[in-house]
C-alpha cells in the first residue's frame, strides 16, 4: 500500500508540472477563438487577445504562467478549468461556447482570502 502512495504521488507531480505549460483547450480548437473587443455581461467592453484569459474571470491578475491548472472537461462546446495560482488565488472556471463569437462564463475561487462566483456572457463585438 505505501508504495502505491509513493508512486500516486510521484504521477500527480507529474501531471501538475505537465499542466504548468500553456493550456489548449478543445473548446477553442480549429481557430474558433477570435481575438477582439468582448462585451461582457455586468461591466465594460474587453479587449480579449487570448482565449486562456477566459480561465481566470474574477481571478484577472493572474497571468497564466504563474498558475497551475487541471483540465477537468474538454469538449468542443464546454471546458471546466480547475487552476491555483501562486499568491493569488484559486479558481474553478466553466466556459460554454454558445457559439463562435458568444461564450458563457461560470467561474468561482478565493482571491487571496476572499470568496468570488462570477457568472459573464462574453460576445465579440469588434476588434480591439
Amino acid at each position: 500500500m505505501r508504495r502505491s502512495l509513493v508512486l500516486a504521488g510521484g504521477a500527480l507531480v507529474a501531471a501538475t508540472a505537465a499542466f504548468a505549460q500553456p493550456v489548449t483547450l478543445s473548446l477553442f480548437g480549429g481557430g474558433d477563438f477570435q481575438p477582439g473587443s468582448y462585451s461582457v455581461s455586468g461591466g465594460a467592453n474587453r479587449c480579449i487577445i487570448s482565449p486562456e484569459s477566459l480561465m481566470h474571470v474574477g481571478l484577472e491578475a493572474a497571468d497564466g504562467k504563474s498558475c497551475v491548472h487541471t483540465i477537468v472537461e474538454d469538449t468542443a462546446e464546454r471546458a471546466t478549468v480547475a487552476y491555483s495560482c501562486r499568491g493569488l488565488g484559486s479558481g474553478r472556471t466553466t466556459i460554454v461556447k454558445d457559439n463562435r463569437n458568444h461564450f458563457t462564463i461560470d467561474a468561482q475561487g478565493i482571491r487571496g482570502r476572499e470568496p468570488f462566483a462570477v457568472r459573464q456572457e462574453f460576445k465579440r463585438v469588434g476588434d480591439c
